[in-house]
């Protein structure tokens, strides 16, 4: 019955507990405008027929239990503005012909079990803000077109198997405020262009295989929030130039081959929330001037080299979380230390000795 709704423009569906196929008569409502079918049980593949909407500015099929390929039909929805068939079980690759879908400002297609590599088409997509990616099973590089989007906000490509280097041409998204290109297969050194990118308040590149020094230039990120960079080979000092990132609140370097020592300007991150440097082969003392980090809720400093006793100047900070697990040093005869870490919810300390008298 729907589909003699003739003069209909939108439909709202979503967040019920719809069953079944998506039914081909949709394809009768010329005049729709916005179909929204997310957050049911749909089954089937997405009818090719919807290809026919030609006024159809957001298709919203997220978060069923689609399968089958995405349609290349799609491509003749030359209005569409916004495509959402993330979450569901949708396969094979992804169709080249979206990227003549001059009018899409979203792409989001995330969290289904696409292959394939991803389609230099897409950079056609000159008015694109949102592409998502995330959680499928896409391989092959990361092509360098994805430059053209001169109007992208959000990037998300985290969650695949993509490999090669990332293209230094993703410093020139001038407008990118996330960068998410974690747990994937990526290979060599962290790209000094990113450091371009002053609109960034997240970048993440963790779980990859990612080689070399954390690059200065990532210190010019003035607007960052996140940085994650956990879980990949990364060598060298930390920089101390990454104090420039007053905005900063989460660090987390955790699980590379950092050495040196921690830098004690650190401490000048005022809105730091987490520091995670588990996992590396950093010496020498606990900072003092990590005290000065006043909105600092978790501390990992756990599995490295450290050396001589926590410094009294941490019981300034009002912790949540504390790992301190073989990193190397002792626990001081001091009664406020003792006090201190009796107060903090979770503890990780076990195997860190007292210090000798």
């Amino acid at each position: 019955e729907l589909g003699q709704l003739a003069s209909l423009e939108y439909l709202y569906l979503n967040a019920n507990e719809l069953r079944g196929e998506i039914p081909t008569q949709l394809r009768s409502l010329a005049n729709l405008v916005v179909l929204n079918l997310a957050a049911n049980e749909l089954t089937g593949s997405i009818p090719p027929q919807l290809g026919s909407l030609a006024n159809l500015e957001v298709l919203n099929l997220g978060a069923n239990e689609l399968s089958g390929s995405i349609p290349t039909q799609l491509r003749q929805l030359t209005s569409l503005e916004r495509l959402y068939l993330s979450g569901n079980a949708l396969s094979g690759r992804i169709p080249t012909q979206l990227g003549s879908l001059a009018n899409l400002v979203v792409l989001n297609l995330a969290a289904n079990e696409l292959t394939g590599s991803i389609p230099p088409q897409l950079g056609s997509l000159a008015n694109l803000e949102v592409l998502n990616l995330g959680a499928n099973e896409l391989s092959g590089s990361i092509p360098a077109q994805l430059r053209q989007l001169t109007s992208l906000e959000r990037l998300y490509l985290n969650g695949n198997a993509l490999s090669g280097r990332i293209p230094t041409q993703l410093g020139s998204l001038a407008g990118l405020v996330v960068l998410n290109l974690g747990a994937n297969e990526l290979t060599g050194s962290i790209r000094t262009q990113l450091g371009n990118l002053d609109s960034l308040e997240v970048l993440n590149l963790s779980s990859n295989q990612l080689t070399g020094a954390i690059p200065t230039q990532l210190s010019r990120l003035v607007s960052l929030r996140n940085l994650y960079l956990n879980a990949n080979s990364l060598s060298g000092q930390i920089p101390t130039q990454l104090s420039r990132l007053e905005s900063l609140e989460v660090l987390n370097l955790a699980n590379n081959a950092l050495t040196g020592a921690i830098p004690t300007q650190l401490g000048q991150l005022a809105n730091l929330r987490i520091l995670n440097l588990n996992g590396n082969r950093l010496t020498g003392r606990i900072p003092p001037q990590l005290g000065q980090l006043a909105s600092l809720m978790n501390l990992y400093l756990g599995s490295n080299r450290l050396s001589g006793p926590i410094p009294a100047a941490l019981t300034n900070l009002d912790l949540a979380v504390l790992n301190l697990w073989s990193s190397g040093v002792c626990i001081p005869d001091d009664p406020r230390i003792r006090e201190w870490l009796q107060a903090i919810d979770t503890v990780q300390i076990s195997g860190v000795p007292d210090c000798p008298p």
